[in-house]
Protein backbone atom coordinates (compact mmCIF):
# COMPACT_ATOMS: atom_id res chain seq x y z
CA UNK A 1 0.00 0.00 0.00
CA UNK A 2 1.16 3.12 -1.24
CA UNK A 3 1.60 5.83 2.11
CA UNK A 4 2.65 9.92 2.53
CA UNK A 5 4.93 9.58 5.58
CA UNK A 6 4.70 13.41 7.30
CA UNK A 7 5.84 14.53 10.96
CA UNK A 8 4.21 17.60 12.57
CA UNK A 9 4.93 18.91 15.17
CA UNK A 10 5.20 22.92 16.56
CA UNK A 11 7.62 25.93 14.86
CA UNK A 12 10.14 25.46 17.09
CA UNK A 13 10.95 21.90 16.76
CA UNK A 14 14.60 21.33 15.09
CA UNK A 15 14.49 19.48 11.58
CA UNK A 16 16.74 17.15 12.40
CA UNK A 17 14.49 15.78 15.10
CA UNK A 18 11.46 15.83 12.83
CA UNK A 19 13.97 13.75 9.92
CA UNK A 20 14.70 11.46 12.75
CA UNK A 21 11.31 10.38 13.43
CA UNK A 22 10.56 10.58 9.83
CA UNK A 23 13.70 8.08 9.21
CA UNK A 24 12.35 5.76 12.04
CA UNK A 25 8.75 5.61 11.40
CA UNK A 26 9.65 4.98 7.64
CA UNK A 27 11.44 2.31 7.95
CA UNK A 28 8.82 0.83 10.73
CA UNK A 29 6.01 1.41 7.57
CA UNK A 30 8.23 -0.35 5.05
CA UNK A 31 8.62 -3.11 7.36
CA UNK A 32 4.73 -3.62 7.54
CA UNK A 33 4.90 -3.93 3.59
CA UNK A 34 3.86 0.17 2.91
CA UNK A 35 5.89 1.99 0.07
CA UNK A 36 6.27 5.69 1.36
CA UNK A 37 5.29 8.16 -1.87
CA UNK A 38 4.15 11.73 -1.19
CA UNK A 39 1.46 11.13 -4.28
CA UNK A 40 -0.41 8.49 -1.69
CA UNK A 41 -3.91 9.69 -0.99
CA UNK A 42 -3.70 7.92 2.29
CA UNK A 43 -0.90 10.09 5.23
CA UNK A 44 0.43 8.30 7.91
CA UNK A 45 1.16 11.77 10.13
CA UNK A 46 3.16 11.00 13.13
CA UNK A 47 2.55 13.94 15.56
CA UNK A 48 5.45 14.92 17.39
CA UNK A 49 4.52 18.23 19.88
CA UNK A 50 1.19 20.37 20.73
CA UNK A 51 0.65 23.06 18.01
CA UNK A 52 0.91 20.65 15.14
CA UNK A 53 -2.22 20.93 13.77
CA UNK A 54 -1.99 23.16 10.87
CA UNK A 55 0.78 20.86 9.95
CA UNK A 56 -1.45 18.00 10.21
CA UNK A 57 -4.41 19.54 8.48
CA UNK A 58 -1.46 20.88 5.43
CA UNK A 59 -0.13 16.88 5.38
CA UNK A 60 -3.46 15.26 5.47
CA UNK A 61 -4.85 13.56 2.43
CA UNK A 62 -8.15 11.61 1.91
CA UNK A 63 -7.54 9.08 4.43
CA UNK A 64 -5.15 9.58 7.36
CA UNK A 65 -3.91 7.51 10.12
CA UNK A 66 -2.42 10.08 13.06
CA UNK A 67 0.18 8.40 15.32
CA UNK A 68 0.69 10.43 19.23
CA UNK A 69 1.79 9.94 22.23
CA UNK A 70 0.85 11.10 25.96
CA UNK A 71 4.12 13.70 25.99
CA UNK A 72 4.96 17.13 24.92
CA UNK A 73 0.98 17.34 24.09
CA UNK A 74 1.33 15.35 20.97
CA UNK A 75 -2.48 13.60 21.88
CA UNK A 76 -4.44 17.16 22.14
CA UNK A 77 -2.56 18.07 18.80
CA UNK A 78 -3.89 15.59 17.42
CA UNK A 79 -7.54 15.39 18.93
CA UNK A 80 -7.98 18.82 17.62
CA UNK A 81 -6.55 18.19 14.23
CA UNK A 82 -9.11 14.74 14.32
CA UNK A 83 -12.02 16.69 14.87
CA UNK A 84 -11.23 19.15 11.37
CA UNK A 85 -10.67 15.93 8.92
CA UNK A 86 -13.50 14.45 10.01
CA UNK A 87 -15.62 17.57 9.34
CA UNK A 88 -14.10 18.52 6.17
CA UNK A 89 -15.44 14.43 5.02
CA UNK A 90 -12.01 13.02 4.80
CA UNK A 91 -11.41 9.31 6.70
CA UNK A 92 -8.97 10.32 9.88
CA UNK A 93 -7.88 7.86 12.84
CA UNK A 94 -6.05 8.10 15.68
CA UNK A 95 -3.29 5.18 16.93
CA UNK A 96 -1.69 6.46 20.38
CA UNK A 97 1.55 4.93 21.48
CA UNK A 98 3.08 5.38 24.82
CA UNK A 99 5.96 7.20 24.03
CA UNK A 100 7.82 8.97 20.85
CA UNK A 101 9.73 6.36 19.18
CA UNK A 102 7.74 3.51 20.35
CA UNK A 103 7.01 0.77 17.52
CA UNK A 104 4.09 0.03 15.53
CA UNK A 105 2.12 -2.83 16.40
CA UNK A 106 -0.87 -4.52 15.11
CA UNK A 107 -3.58 -1.55 15.18
CA UNK A 108 -1.49 0.26 12.27
CA UNK A 109 -1.35 -3.12 10.19
CA UNK A 110 -5.19 -3.05 10.63
CA UNK A 111 -5.66 0.36 10.14
CA UNK A 112 -3.81 -0.14 6.86
CA UNK A 113 -5.90 -2.80 6.11
CA UNK A 114 -9.06 -0.82 6.89
CA UNK A 115 -8.10 1.83 4.78
CA UNK A 116 -7.63 -0.40 1.85
CA UNK A 117 -10.99 -2.27 2.54
CA UNK A 118 -12.67 1.17 2.42
CA UNK A 119 -10.94 2.26 -0.85
CA UNK A 120 -11.74 -0.85 -2.86
CA UNK A 121 -15.29 -0.05 -3.25
CA UNK A 122 -17.62 -2.78 -3.80
CA UNK A 123 -16.21 -6.25 -4.36
CA UNK A 124 -16.62 -8.05 -7.64
CA UNK A 125 -18.01 -11.56 -6.18
CA UNK A 126 -18.06 -15.21 -8.26
CA UNK A 127 -21.50 -16.88 -8.55
CA UNK A 128 -20.64 -20.60 -9.25
CA UNK A 129 -23.94 -21.87 -10.36
CA UNK A 130 -27.24 -20.43 -8.62
CA UNK A 131 -28.07 -20.26 -4.71
CA UNK A 132 -29.38 -23.21 -2.90
CA UNK A 133 -33.08 -23.62 -2.62
CA UNK A 134 -33.48 -23.08 0.77
CA UNK A 135 -31.57 -19.95 0.93
CA UNK A 136 -34.15 -17.17 0.72
CA UNK A 137 -32.51 -14.59 2.33
CA UNK A 138 -29.10 -14.74 0.96
CA UNK A 139 -28.72 -12.19 -2.06
CA UNK A 140 -26.89 -9.12 -2.14
CA UNK A 141 -27.20 -5.60 -3.79
CA UNK A 142 -23.47 -4.02 -2.48
CA UNK A 143 -21.59 -5.94 -4.71
CA UNK A 144 -20.85 -7.00 -8.08
CA UNK A 145 -21.75 -10.37 -9.32
CA UNK A 146 -19.95 -12.60 -12.30
CA UNK A 147 -22.14 -15.46 -12.51
CA UNK A 148 -20.70 -18.64 -14.41
CA UNK A 149 -22.43 -22.15 -15.04
CA UNK A 150 -21.53 -24.94 -12.37
CA UNK A 151 -20.43 -27.36 -15.36
CA UNK A 152 -18.46 -24.88 -16.74
CA UNK A 153 -16.80 -24.33 -13.75
CA UNK A 154 -16.01 -27.97 -13.63
CA UNK A 155 -15.42 -29.15 -17.23
CA UNK A 156 -12.22 -30.68 -18.18
CA UNK A 157 -11.68 -31.09 -14.58
CA UNK A 158 -8.52 -33.37 -13.84
CA UNK A 159 -8.33 -34.70 -10.51
CA UNK A 160 -4.55 -35.37 -10.52
CA UNK A 161 -3.66 -31.53 -10.22
CA UNK A 162 -4.97 -31.94 -6.96
CA UNK A 163 -3.09 -35.02 -5.50
CA UNK A 164 -0.21 -33.05 -3.79
CA UNK A 165 -2.55 -31.05 -1.95
CA UNK A 166 -4.67 -33.73 -1.15
CA UNK A 167 -1.63 -35.82 0.09
CA UNK A 168 -0.57 -32.55 2.33
CA UNK A 169 -4.55 -32.31 3.72
CA UNK A 170 -4.43 -36.22 4.81
CA UNK A 171 -0.98 -36.12 6.19
CA UNK A 172 -2.17 -33.32 8.33
CA UNK A 173 -5.38 -34.27 9.42
CA UNK A 174 -5.87 -36.69 12.67
CA UNK A 175 -7.54 -39.55 10.30
CA UNK A 176 -8.80 -39.91 7.06
CA UNK A 177 -11.59 -41.85 5.86
CA UNK A 178 -10.94 -41.36 1.88
CA UNK A 179 -7.33 -41.65 0.03
CA UNK A 180 -5.36 -39.59 -1.28
CA UNK A 181 -7.35 -40.35 -5.05
CA UNK A 182 -10.71 -40.01 -3.17
CA UNK A 183 -9.50 -36.16 -2.31
CA UNK A 184 -7.78 -34.74 -5.01
CA UNK A 185 -11.03 -33.78 -7.30
CA UNK A 186 -11.58 -31.62 -4.50
CA UNK A 187 -7.95 -29.97 -4.37
CA UNK A 188 -8.22 -29.92 -8.05
CA UNK A 189 -11.06 -27.74 -8.38
CA UNK A 190 -9.90 -25.44 -5.65
CA UNK A 191 -6.94 -24.40 -7.73
CA UNK A 192 -9.41 -24.07 -10.79
CA UNK A 193 -11.96 -21.60 -8.74
CA UNK A 194 -9.16 -19.95 -7.52
CA UNK A 195 -7.15 -19.37 -11.04
CA UNK A 196 -10.78 -18.67 -12.33
CA UNK A 197 -11.41 -15.87 -9.30
CA UNK A 198 -7.69 -14.52 -10.73
CA UNK A 199 -8.64 -13.77 -13.84
CA UNK A 200 -12.19 -12.96 -13.47
CA UNK A 201 -10.91 -10.30 -11.01
CA UNK A 202 -13.03 -12.24 -7.99
CA UNK A 203 -12.72 -10.68 -4.42
CA UNK A 204 -14.38 -14.08 -3.18
CA UNK A 205 -16.90 -16.56 -4.60
CA UNK A 206 -19.46 -18.92 -3.11
CA UNK A 207 -21.30 -21.82 -5.17
CA UNK A 208 -24.68 -23.63 -5.31
CA UNK A 209 -23.52 -26.97 -3.80
CA UNK A 210 -23.98 -30.32 -4.61
CA UNK A 211 -23.86 -31.70 -1.45
CA UNK A 212 -27.73 -32.98 -0.54
CA UNK A 213 -28.36 -33.66 -4.66
CA UNK A 214 -27.38 -37.22 -4.67
CA UNK A 215 -27.77 -37.79 -8.79
CA UNK A 216 -24.33 -35.15 -9.01
CA UNK A 217 -22.64 -36.51 -6.59
CA UNK A 218 -23.28 -40.26 -7.65
CA UNK A 219 -22.58 -38.79 -10.61
CA UNK A 220 -19.23 -37.06 -10.15
CA UNK A 221 -18.56 -39.44 -6.86
CA UNK A 222 -17.45 -36.18 -4.53
CA UNK A 223 -18.86 -32.73 -2.97
CA UNK A 224 -16.99 -29.30 -3.13
CA UNK A 225 -17.16 -28.58 1.02
CA UNK A 226 -13.04 -29.14 0.86
CA UNK A 227 -12.81 -27.06 -1.81
CA UNK A 228 -14.50 -24.15 -0.15
CA UNK A 229 -12.26 -24.65 2.84
CA UNK A 230 -9.08 -24.99 1.35
CA UNK A 231 -9.76 -21.48 -0.83
CA UNK A 232 -10.23 -20.20 2.37
CA UNK A 233 -6.78 -21.32 3.46
CA UNK A 234 -5.31 -19.73 -0.21
CA UNK A 235 -6.34 -16.21 0.84
CA UNK A 236 -9.65 -16.65 -1.38
CA UNK A 237 -12.88 -15.59 0.70
CA UNK A 238 -15.42 -18.47 -0.45
CA UNK A 239 -18.56 -19.47 0.72
CA UNK A 240 -21.30 -22.72 0.93
CA UNK A 241 -24.27 -22.59 -1.26
CA UNK A 242 -24.52 -19.55 -3.30
CA UNK A 243 -24.90 -17.03 0.49
CA UNK A 244 -23.77 -13.55 -0.64
CA UNK A 245 -24.65 -11.82 2.69
CA UNK A 246 -22.51 -14.47 4.28
CA UNK A 247 -19.85 -14.28 1.48
CA UNK A 248 -19.17 -10.03 2.36
CA UNK A 249 -19.16 -10.92 6.09
CA UNK A 250 -16.07 -13.30 5.59
CA UNK A 251 -14.54 -10.73 2.87
CA UNK A 252 -14.91 -7.91 5.51
CA UNK A 253 -13.26 -10.50 8.23
CA UNK A 254 -10.59 -11.86 6.71
CA UNK A 255 -9.69 -8.47 4.83
CA UNK A 256 -9.41 -6.90 8.38
CA UNK A 257 -7.84 -10.08 10.07
CA UNK A 258 -5.36 -10.95 7.26
CA UNK A 259 -6.39 -14.73 8.02
CA UNK A 260 -9.36 -16.55 6.88
CA UNK A 261 -12.77 -17.17 7.57
CA UNK A 262 -15.23 -19.34 8.08
CA UNK A 263 -19.13 -20.15 8.35
CA UNK A 264 -21.67 -21.55 9.89
CA UNK A 265 -24.99 -22.76 10.86
CA UNK A 266 -26.87 -21.35 14.16
CA UNK A 267 -27.60 -24.48 15.58
CA UNK A 268 -28.15 -23.28 18.91
CA UNK A 269 -28.11 -19.73 21.09
CA UNK A 270 -28.92 -19.53 24.45
CA UNK A 271 -28.20 -17.16 26.99
CA UNK A 272 -24.00 -15.99 25.91
CA UNK A 273 -23.63 -19.50 24.26
CA UNK A 274 -23.43 -20.39 20.54
CA UNK A 275 -22.78 -23.35 18.75
CA UNK A 276 -22.16 -23.15 15.03
CA UNK A 277 -21.98 -26.32 12.64
CA UNK A 278 -20.96 -27.03 9.23
CA UNK A 279 -19.66 -29.49 7.01
CA UNK A 280 -15.76 -28.14 7.01
CA UNK A 281 -13.39 -25.03 8.15
CA UNK A 282 -9.96 -24.02 6.82
CA UNK A 283 -7.65 -26.62 8.17
CA UNK A 284 -5.30 -24.30 9.43
CA UNK A 285 -7.23 -22.52 11.76
CA UNK A 286 -8.65 -25.82 13.76
CA UNK A 287 -6.69 -27.39 16.42
CA UNK A 288 -6.51 -30.78 15.00
CA UNK A 289 -9.09 -32.43 12.34
CA UNK A 290 -10.04 -35.52 10.88
CA UNK A 291 -11.45 -35.83 6.92
CA UNK A 292 -14.95 -37.70 7.13
CA UNK A 293 -18.10 -38.46 5.36
CA UNK A 294 -20.65 -35.67 4.35
CA UNK A 295 -23.95 -35.44 6.55
CA UNK A 296 -26.68 -36.96 5.38
CA UNK A 297 -25.34 -38.59 2.17
CA UNK A 298 -22.13 -39.81 3.22
CA UNK A 299 -20.01 -39.06 0.21
CA UNK A 300 -16.57 -37.70 -0.26
CA UNK A 301 -16.25 -35.52 2.19
CA UNK A 302 -16.00 -33.56 5.07
CA UNK A 303 -13.28 -31.84 7.59
CA UNK A 304 -14.48 -32.52 11.44
CA UNK A 305 -12.73 -29.90 12.87
CA UNK A 306 -11.86 -29.19 16.49
CA UNK A 307 -10.51 -25.70 18.01
CA UNK A 308 -9.34 -24.99 20.86
CA UNK A 309 -10.59 -23.17 24.09
CA UNK A 310 -9.94 -19.76 24.52
CA UNK A 311 -9.23 -18.08 21.41
CA UNK A 312 -10.85 -14.79 20.44
CA UNK A 313 -13.74 -14.84 17.67
CA UNK A 314 -15.25 -11.89 15.81
CA UNK A 315 -18.66 -13.16 14.11
CA UNK A 316 -20.88 -11.35 11.38
CA UNK A 317 -23.76 -11.10 9.73
CA UNK A 318 -24.78 -7.86 7.21
CA UNK A 319 -28.07 -7.10 5.72
CA UNK A 320 -28.49 -7.27 1.87
CA UNK A 321 -28.14 -3.63 1.84
CA UNK A 322 -25.79 -3.05 4.12
CA UNK A 323 -27.63 -0.97 6.18
CA UNK A 324 -27.69 -3.47 9.67
CA UNK A 325 -25.25 -5.64 10.38
CA UNK A 326 -25.50 -8.05 13.15
CA UNK A 327 -21.82 -8.33 15.01
CA UNK A 328 -20.54 -9.98 17.81
CA UNK A 329 -17.11 -11.14 19.42
CA UNK A 330 -16.31 -14.63 21.62
CA UNK A 331 -14.88 -17.02 22.58
CA UNK A 332 -14.44 -20.65 21.90
CA UNK A 333 -15.66 -23.08 24.31
CA UNK A 334 -15.97 -26.58 24.74
CA UNK A 335 -19.96 -27.49 23.73
CA UNK A 336 -21.58 -30.34 24.13
CA UNK A 337 -22.08 -32.25 20.21
CA UNK A 338 -25.77 -31.80 18.45
CA UNK A 339 -26.99 -33.69 15.84
CA UNK A 340 -25.55 -31.67 13.25
CA UNK A 341 -22.72 -31.01 10.46
CA UNK A 342 -19.59 -32.69 10.84
CA UNK A 343 -17.47 -29.52 12.12
CA UNK A 344 -18.90 -28.12 15.35
CA UNK A 345 -17.59 -24.57 17.41
CA UNK A 346 -18.95 -23.64 20.70
CA UNK A 347 -18.66 -19.54 21.46
CA UNK A 348 -19.02 -17.75 24.45
CA UNK A 349 -20.30 -14.41 23.60
CA UNK A 350 -18.28 -11.46 25.20
CA UNK A 351 -20.39 -8.74 23.07
CA UNK A 352 -23.80 -9.28 22.01
CA UNK A 353 -26.21 -12.46 23.23
CA UNK A 354 -28.05 -15.37 21.59
CA UNK A 355 -31.15 -12.68 22.08
CA UNK A 356 -29.18 -10.41 19.57
CA UNK A 357 -29.05 -13.09 16.87
CA UNK A 358 -32.63 -14.58 17.45
CA UNK A 359 -33.78 -10.99 17.12
CA UNK A 360 -31.46 -9.68 14.18
CA UNK A 361 -33.61 -11.17 11.52
CA UNK A 362 -30.63 -10.88 8.81
CA UNK A 363 -30.50 -14.40 8.31
CA UNK A 364 -28.97 -18.03 9.23
CA UNK A 365 -25.47 -18.32 8.52
CA UNK A 366 -22.76 -16.28 10.43
CA UNK A 367 -19.37 -15.31 9.09
CA UNK A 368 -16.56 -15.69 11.49
CA UNK A 369 -12.80 -15.18 11.99
CA UNK A 370 -10.52 -16.67 14.93
CA UNK A 371 -9.66 -13.33 15.53
CA UNK A 372 -10.34 -10.39 17.29
CA UNK A 373 -11.37 -7.94 14.86
CA UNK A 374 -14.19 -6.16 16.47
CA UNK A 375 -13.11 -2.54 16.66
CA UNK A 376 -11.99 -2.43 13.26
CA UNK A 377 -15.05 -4.44 11.84
CA UNK A 378 -17.36 -1.91 13.67
CA UNK A 379 -15.71 0.99 12.57
CA UNK A 380 -15.86 0.07 8.74
CA UNK A 381 -19.26 -0.94 9.01
CA UNK A 382 -20.45 2.62 10.85
CA UNK A 383 -18.37 4.13 7.80
CA UNK A 384 -20.21 2.24 5.48
CA UNK A 385 -23.42 3.47 6.98
CA UNK A 386 -24.81 0.16 8.55
CA UNK A 387 -26.66 -0.08 12.18
CA UNK A 388 -24.58 -2.44 14.08
CA UNK A 389 -25.94 -4.83 16.58
CA UNK A 390 -26.08 -5.21 19.38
Amino acid sequence: MDIHLAVASSADTPEDVKREYREEYSEQLTKLGASITPDSDTAFIVVLTGGAENEILAASRRYNVLLAWPHYNSLPSALEALAALRDSGRYAKLITLERPGQPLDERAVRALRLIELIKRGAPRFGLVGAPNSWLVSSNMVLVVVDQIGLEESLAGLDPRTGLEDARKLISGAISSEFSEAQIAPMAAYAKRLAEMAEKRGWDGLTLGCWCFDREAIRRLGWTPCISLALLNQMGIPAACEGDMRALYSMYVLSRLSGGPAWMGNVNLAEGDLLVLTHDGAPPMIADKYSIVKRMGTGAPAAIRAAFASGLTATLLRVSADLKRALLLKGVTVEAERIEACNTQIGLKLLVGSAKDVLEAGLGNHLAFVLDDVYDEVKEYLTYMGAKVVP
